[in-house]
């Protein structure tokens, strides 16, 4: 917005409802921690500087900010309000927005409405407020009969009355820098159920000389905070909804937007289809006029044009246009599959490039390979890229056309030649030259009457 904003974000509660050894700012939602959704919110608005609080799992977090941020460390934390005093030494410009670390899909509309707001009023403390259907265990607003915010009451601390309030706190601030501020913050209380400082007493404090805002935000959904893992899962589906809903106006065809999982940075093309049970998570991206799924699971992978994915695993790997890949197939990272190739039942790619049009239609493991455009590779056919007291992976080179029967193991590193044939059952351990055959097999031994005779033996034992 301007130079004259900081962003304060409040990341070190222990989240004790989530039960669990992971920060709650840390948990995933749609492929991204709940943190790393409000630093964008908050970096969007291009502030003079972010800083964020920071307390149990402090070095779990820092290493998650990954940004240009200063970082407050609040110790045992004390509640809101202690946790932005603590962020006192940090803020340098005069109008400062709270953010919680898991309310992730605040959007910043809302954040420059409050930011206006405050402004035009000249408040000292104005907050962002919402009406959910459930209030839960949020703080209800008590306004006074000119629409003036007199007090925020905590659930665990409120009246009956006070209860059936359905205006409530978001938990999002924006403050005035100022030596009024800090001191009010420094002279608040525990005296309430929970024996913290609130943040929200300064409604209360400021609200007698007119220094006190609240700002009324429509979309009460924008504002959800994560308390719990049911929290977590309801806004996983909302964001999932939102998102979806987003690539169905750009063209896309979602067959069951319940059963698809979409991750924030993902992106689709037109006229693509994803059906039930389809993953893209990441930074994958999908082209246009693609087929994926039912049962796709996609991470950190490109897809090129009218491509086709179904029942596979597709790890940091890259799908050229018109290929095919799936049923029951896993490409492992840095694979590379060409134009109209085919990848089918059962096989998995490992560090490999395949040339436009290759076919590895079943039961193949390909790693640490090189195969030339319309290669043939059959049922069974292992690189063997991996021996016993040696170091690194050894890699296989197969020329275009080449033709390799069903079961035959390359053992690598080697190299088959353009136009050759491996013959079925080989083990091949030298190179193959261009247009060549090559066969390993032993000589086939044939016992006449072998079975009869084994049975006459049985009967004079």
């Amino acid at each position: 917005m301007d130079d004259s904003l900081d962003v304060v974000i409040l990341a070190a509660g222990k989240g004790t409802r989530m039960r669990s050894r992971r920060p709650k700012v840390l948990h995933p939602l749609c492929g991204l921690p709940l943190l790393e959704h409000v630093l964008r919110t908050a970096f969007s608005l291009s502030p003079r500087r972010v800083v964020v609080v920071v307390g149990h799992g402090a070095d779990e977090v820092r290493a998650a900010a990954e940004r240009r941020v200063a970082f407050v460390d609040q110790g045992e934390p004390r509640g809101t309000g202690h946790a932005v005093l603590a962020a006192r030494g940090a803020v340098v410009s005069s109008t400062f927005l709270v953010l919680p670390g898991d309310v992730p899909l605040v959007p910043p509309d809302a954040l420059r409405a409050l930011v206006r707001f405050h402004r035009e009023r000249n408040a000292t403390v104005s907050l962002l407020t919402m009406e959910p259907s459930d209030p839960g265990p949020y703080g209800r607003v008590v306004r006074g009969e000119d629409g003036r915010p007199l007090r925020i009451v905590e659930a665990g601390d409120a009246s009956p009355e006070e209860l059936a309030i359905r205006e409530l706190n978001s938990g999002i601030w924006c403050l005035a820098n100022s030596s009024e501020l800090w001191e009010a913050l420094a002279g608040l209380t525990t005296a309430n159920a929970k024996g913290e400082f609130y943040l929200t007493d300064l409604v209360a404090r400021f609200s007698p000389e007119r220094k006190a805002a609240a700002l009324l935000w429509p979309c009460a959904d924008d504002l959800g905070g994560v308390n719990d893992r049911a929290d977590l899962a309801r806004l996983e589906q909302l964001l999932r909804a939102r998102i979806l809903a987003a690539w169905m106006r750009d063209g896309v065809t979602v067959v069951d937007p319940a059963t698809v999982y979409p991750s924030l940075d993902a992106a689709v093309g037109e006229d693509t289809v994803l059906h039930p049970g389809t993953h893209l998570l990441g930074q994958t991206a999908v082209g246009a006029g693609c087929t994926i799924g039912p049962g796709a699971y996609l991470l950190d992978t490109r897809i090129g044009d009218g491509a086709r994915v179904w029942y596979a695993v597709v790890e940091q790997a890259e799908v050229g246009p018109e290929a095919t890949i799936g049923p029951y197939t896993h490409l492992r990272p840095g694979s590379r599959i060409g134009r109209g190739a085919k990848v089918g039942n059962f096989v998995e790619i490992k560090a490999s490039t395949l040339g436009e049009g290759v076919r590895a239609g079943h039961l193949a493991y390909i790693g640490d390979a090189q195969i030339g455009a319309g290669a043939n590779i059959g049922a069974g056919v292992i690189t063997c890229n991996f021996q016993p007291g040696r170091k690194g992976k050894f890699r296989t080179a197969i020329g275009e056309g080449a033709f390799i029967g069903s079961n035959v193991s390359l053992i690598a590193p080697i190299r088959i030649g353009e136009g050759a044939v491996v013959g079925a059952g080989s083990v091949i351990t030298h190179d193959v030259p261009p247009f060549a055959l090559a066969l390993e097999r032993a000589p086939e031994v044939v016992k006449l009457e072998w079975t009869q005779r084994a049975k006459e033996g049985e009967e004079h034992a």
